[in-house]
């Protein structure tokens, strides 16, 4: 899909959340911090375009050197393929995602994410601008070397992907006792809660049986739709450029999560 293709897709889709969380907000008096996520996501763009653009040259000479894909999913039925580049992906988004929580460094960036006080769709896309990169040599390179995938599997998991900003909506949705399925706004809005009993848990972008499987899932309360964000001033569009460096020079100790 070309490049404005999909922002066209995203816009329209972030519209359509955005009246969905007026008519049915999860939280009705919070107060979305959506100029601190716009400018997030500029410069989590800017970030994917001047960077990600030349390690993706070396990431595609060194796929080339090696041979390509070691699994062609060509050969598969378009669904097997998809749903296989599917499944391997989100593993290694959610392996990042709990590296990200884990080492000091990684939840330096991250903690920008998690310090959305008034969690909302536009929080999807509240970022530090360096992850990109860093996915783009780690979990996206290892799969890319993994696989061999076609426009169509790419596509089908792009369409997927698109299922983060209903994730992160403020929206009163959820799964109830299938929680473990298939992620949701109030599932995911657990792992952002500011209560200490949601600690480490539910990290899972699309599927969270690999919660299930590390012993972090949380199944949410019928009526559970806890308070998010981390105890830090909200951010200023320049801060957002050294965010990591603003937590180690204010000390902030709040901000650090297990």
């Amino acid at each position: 899909m070309p490049d404005y293709a999909s922002y066209v897709v995203v816009a329209t889709l972030m519209l359509g959340l955005l009246l969905a969380e007026r008519l049915w907000p999860a939280s009705a008096s919070q107060k979305g911090e959506w100029t601190t996520n716009a400018w997030a996501f500029a410069l989590t763009s800017a970030g994917h375009v001047l960077m990600v653009a030349l390690l993706a040259v070396q990431e595609t000479a060194l796929v080339n050197a090696l041979g390509g894909g070691l699994v062609d999913l060509r050969l598969l039925p378009w669904w097997a393929g998809a749903v296989l580049y599917l499944v391997v992906m989100d593993l290694g988004e959610y392996l990042f995602h709990r590296a990200q929580h884990a080492i000091p460094c990684l939840w330096a960036m991250h903690s920008l994410h998690h310090s959305d006080t008034a969690l909302n769709v536009t929080s999807t896309q509240r970022h530090f601008w360096l992850e990109p990169a860093i996915k783009s040599v780690t979990i996206w390179l290892v799969v890319s070397l993994l696989f061999r995938a076609d426009a169509l599997i790419l596509m089908t998991y792009f369409f997927a992907t698109l299922a983060n900003f209903l994730f992160h909506a403020n929206l009163r949705l959820g799964l109830g006792r299938v929680s473990w399925l298939v992620n949701s706004p109030q599932y995911h809005r657990l792992h952002h809660s500011i209560e200490p009993a949601h600690d480490g848990v539910n990290y899972a972008a699309l599927l969270p049986i690999f919660d299930v499987l590390s012993g972090v899932y949380r199944r949410p309360l019928p009526k559970e739709y806890p308070a998010t964000g981390l105890a830090a001033p909200n951010a200023k569009p320049l801060e957002m450029l050294v965010w990591p460096a603003r937590q180690v020079l204010r000390r902030e100790a709040k901000l650090v999560r297990p």
